[in-house]
């Protein structure tokens, strides 16, 4: 699994970002457990979030190679 991988939309909720990187090396955690957002997917820390998913796409390549 690589570590940095990019969701689709806001992970803030705002319109005009359409895409999230997140780091899953370091999951959201409640209560002792990995937090379940509320579309039931499991949550990790936003490293940014891109106006486009191509941008996104990129930098999460980028910091995958980085991490390897």
């Amino acid at each position: 699994m690589e570590r940095f991988k990019v969701l689709a939309g806001s992970a803030s909720e705002h319109c005009c970002f359409e895409a999230t990187v997140v780091d899953t090396s370091k999951p959201t955690m409640m209560g002792g457990k990995h937090y379940v957002n509320s579309e039931g997917k499991l949550d990790y820390e936003t490293v940014c979030e891109c106006f486009d998913i191509d941008d996104a796409n990129e930098i999460a390549k980028a910091l995958n190679a980085m991490h390897q």
